[in-house]
């Protein structure tokens, strides 16, 4: 296995990481007070006061960016990343979860009690502010509830789509009265029922953006795509065992009312030179003309807050940022080490992108060879996949065997263990080693448009069948990575399938495919995702007469109970009300 953590790369690391990582706007509304700076008394007596409190909990927001070289990718299909100790292989895809060891998930995430401290964190604010409320403007009070109960439906989304159903806390627990701070687990409908009714309440009060000073707070939008994200989770095998088409349904018009505030957009127009400090031109060794790189540059620094962003986590400069690209991007670059190579995708993604023609390769139509694997790929596997032959930062990448990024199915170094490395999520225009210094200000996208209109499409599936709604919404998505509209007459089952392929690809490496594997039920069922080995690609031989041979690495092990995460050891031992998830 991968020892990722060489000495070097820890005293480096150490050196680095003494720098604070936060999360804040960089016009600083979330620049919160140190520890200490606010009592308790004084933190609810003045608007200015009640203020920081509610940008703490914003900066308290998952922060997928920070996770170092772990993400949930590596919990599923996609990432191959086999460094010693991650989590991903360790223990999720090696059928060792259990209640006693980390269950947090990468930068604590998914953690029970870390999204309960946030909730409580907002059952105080919406406490005292209420008995403070004479203190303040009757307009910023009425926004911040607003903006504290959607935050808190967030963090319940969470440990719903992970934990099934959780205790419902609605104030901040204290025995000092004498009352009972132990509180049983609500059920799945229940746990859904609740952040329905949090977002309904709270849809009326947001504005449907946000400016100024006040961009990244909560909106319309984002509510919404918190509730309809859960309803289509709540809708999805795993939970709707009878396949009731009303919750489709009730999930498809959450996501269309998204869609009909008419605020949100596909980003199509990149932003930045095509060299230096911005995004880097894509040198296309497909043959598929790539003519835009939009797909990928919405994910940049200077495309933060883009039309198509609805609710994500944002950074800034100095002292808080990530070092994304020193974590995940390609190892050897121009002759030289430059990061510890985090994204090793699997051939089962990159099966999963179309040609350029629309068709998938698996159609005897779609002119894919497979001693050609890349040519006439899609746009979209050229802006999101660095492979043998592509370049990333002017250098040619070989994964090839005798190349410089040479296929390490031993897993004795950090270069790729499946021949491939990712290049969407991650900035060209900084170096891997320089980034742990310079430090990276993209946003950590929780919800973007585009996933507003794959989820609807797949909620009216299955609801009603793929009518012509469910039609224009895969259009949209595809037209921007220059491909076809799907061809007309498609049964239900067809387009479950096409659907299921294009989030697989249209959402690699941004944390989504760890709940469509589980919701869809296809981790040991079915596809049984996480019961196969994960595969890549070695490529013996030189230009001209290379062999392509998929090769099998790290036979996963996974058991069906492990779709629901389960509730740490320690927190059974504090509260005898909580029944755990079956099979722990």
């Amino acid at each position: 296995m991968k020892f990722k953590y060489k000495n070097i790369g820890k005293i480096f690391l150490a050196c680095m990481l003494i720098i604070s990582i936060g999360s804040c706007k960089k016009d600083g509304f979330l620049d919160v007070p140190s520890a200490g700076t606010l009592t308790s008394k004084s933190t609810f007596e003045t608007q200015a006061n009640a203020n920081l409190f509610v940008n703490d909990i914003y900066d308290r927001l998952p922060d997928g960016n920070n996770a170092t070289d772990q993400t949930l990718e590596g919990w599923t299909d996609n990432n191959n990343c086999t460094a010693t100790g991650h989590t991903g292989q360790a223990v999720i895809r090696n059928n060792g979860l259990s209640a006693g060891n980390s269950t947090d998930g990468p930068s604590g995430q998914l953690g029970w009690v870390r999204n309960f401290e946030q909730i409580r964190r907002c059952n105080v604010f919406l406490k005292e502010a209420e008995a403070n409320k004479s203190a303040y403007d009757a307009a910023w009070y009425e926004q911040r509830v607003a903006e504290v109960r959607a935050l808190r439906a967030f963090f319940y989304s969470i440990l719903f789509r992970n934990y099934g159903g959780v205790p419902i806390i609605k104030v901040p627990l204290s025995n000092l009265d004498g009352s009972d701070i132990l509180y049983a687990r609500s059920t799945i409908d229940e746990t859904v029922a609740f952040i329905e009714t949090e977002c309904d309440a709270v849809v009326g009060v947001l504005p449907a953006t946000q400016t100024g000073a006040n961009v990244g707070r909560m909106t319309k939008g984002a509510a919404l795509m918190i509730k309809g994200d859960v309803q289509l989770f709540a809708a999805s095998p795993l939970v709707n065992k009878a396949n009731d088409a009303a919750k489709w349904s009730k999930a498809a018009a959450t996501l269309k009312s998204v869609m009909d505030l008419n605020v949100y957009s596909l980003f199509k127009t990149s932003n930045g030179p095509a060299t230096g400090p911005g995004p880097l031109a894509i040198n296309s060794t497909t043959g598929s003309g790539t003519t835009s790189s939009a797909y990928r540059d919405q994910f940049l620094a200077i495309n933060n807050w883009n039309s198509e962003t609805i609710l994500a986590r944002s950074y800034a400069l100095p002292s808080k940022g990530h070092r994304r690209e020193g974590f995940m991007g390609p190892v050897v670059v121009n002759g030289g080490t430059q990061a510890w190579g985090g994204f090793s995708p699997t051939q089962g993604l990159v099966d999963d992108y179309d040609m350029d023609n629309g068709l998938p390769i698996t159609d005897p139509a779609s002119g894919y060879d497979p001693q050609h694997p890349y040519l006439h790929r899609s746009s979209r596997f050229e802006q999101s996949i660095i492979y043998d032959g592509s370049y990333w930062q002017g250098y040619l990448i070989t994964t090839r065997v005798g190349g410089n990024n040479a296929i390490d199915q031993g897993s004795a170094g950090d270069i790729s263990n499946t021949g491939y490395y990712a290049r969407k999520t991650l900035d060209e225009s900084i170096k891997g080693q320089a980034s742990f210094g310079a430090i990276n200000t993209s946003n950590y996208i929780f919800y973007r448009y585009a996933e507003t209109l794959l989820s609807y499409a797949e909620a009216q599936n299955e609801a009603v069948g793929p009518d012509a709604s469910v039609y224009e919404a895969m259009r949209l998505v595809r037209a921007r990575v220059l491909l076809p509209a799907l061809t007309p007459g498609m049964s239900q089952a067809a387009m479950r399938a096409t659907i299921r392929r294009e989030r697989h690809v249209e959402f690699a490496f941004e944390d989504r495919r760890w709940y469509d594997i589980r919701r869809w039920e296809i981790t040991t069922k079915g596809d049984a995702v996480l019961t196969k080995p994960m595969v890549g690609m070695k490529i013996t031989g030189t230009d001209g007469s290379l062999v392509y041979t998929p090769v099998a690495g790290f036979q996963n092990k996974y058991s069906d109970y492990m779709n629901w995460l389960p509730i740490p050891t320690d927190v059974l031992n504090k509260n005898s009300k909580l029944v755990q998830n079956p099979g722990y």
